[in-house]
C-alpha cells in the first residue's frame, strides 16, 4: 500500500485562521486538471470559527509543479463545506465536466476543539481510504498546537502523532476521537489509513 505523503504550510492569508497543505502526489498518481478547483468557491469567512476544505489532490500537483499550496475554501460550519462537495460531485457527474472533474470525497477532518467543536479542515480528493492511506508528515503551525478531536471519513480510520515523521506517542481513531487525551493540541503528524488498520 502506498502512502501519499503531504507536507503542512502555512499560507501567509490563513496564517491566523486556519493553515494550508502542501501534499507531495506520488510519482505513479496521475495529475489532477483544475478546471474546477474555483467552483462555486465562496467568499472567505469572516466568522470565529472557519470550517475549510482542502483538495488534496490539487494541493499535490501544486507540490508537484513547485507552485504554492492552495488556500483552503473556508466557510461558516461543516454542513456548508458537506454541500460544497456534494455540489463539486454532482459538477463531476455532468458529461461537460467529467473529463475535468471527479468525486468529491471527504477522508477526513480535524477540529480545533474536543467532540468535533470549534473551527475544523476537512481534507478531501478523488478517492476514499480503500486500498490509499493520506499521511501528513508535519501539520502546520496554525494547525499542530490546535488538534483536540479528529475523524476519519469515508473508509478512512486516522493516527495522530505526537511528532513529525509518524513518530512519537499515537492515538488511533477508528474513527473517530470525541478527544485526544496526551496529544491534545500537540499533534504534529497525521494519517488517514483504510478502516481496519492501525498506526
Amino acid at each position: 500500500m502506498q502512502i501519499r505523503r503531504a507536507v503542512m504550510t502555512t499560507v501567509s492569508t490563513l496564517a491566523l485562521a486556519i493553515g494550508a497543505l502542501a501534499p507531495t502526489m506520488p510519482a505513479s498518481a496521475e495529475p489532477v486538471d483544475t478546471a474546477l478547483a474555483t467552483l462555486d468557491r465562496p467568499a472567505q469567512s469572516t466568522a470565529a470559527q472557519e470550517h475549510c476544505a482542502l483538495d488534496l489532490d490539487v494541493a499535490a500537483e501544486a507540490e508537484e509543479l513547485g507552485l504554492d499550496a492552495p488556500e483552503p475554501v473556508c466557510f461558516a460550519s461543516v454542513e456548508e463545506v458537506e454541500r460544497y462537495l456534494e455540489r463539486r460531485s454532482v459538477a463531476a457527474a455532468d458529461s461537460r465536466l467529467a473529463a475535468a472533474a471527479s468525486a468529491s470525497i471527504a477522508v477526513g477532518r480535524i477540529y480545533k476543539d474536543a467532540n468535533k467543536g470549534g473551527s475544523s479542515l476537512t481534507f478531501w480528493g478523488s478517492s476514499g481510504c480503500a486500498g490509499v492511506t493520506f499521511g501528513f508528515s508535519a501539520l502546520s503551525s496554525a494547525w499542530n498546537t490546535s488538534v483536540s478531536s479528529l475523524t476519519g471519513l469515508s473508509g478512512c480510520w486516522a493516527t495522530a502523532y505526537a511528532a513529525t515523521g509518524y513518530s512519537g506517542s499515537r492515538v488511533n481513531c477508528t474513527p473517530y476521537c470525541a478527544g485526544l487525551g496526551g496529544l491534545n493540541d500537540r499533534v504534529k503528524s497525521l494519517v488517514f489509513r483504510p478502516t481496519g488498520t492501525l498506526g
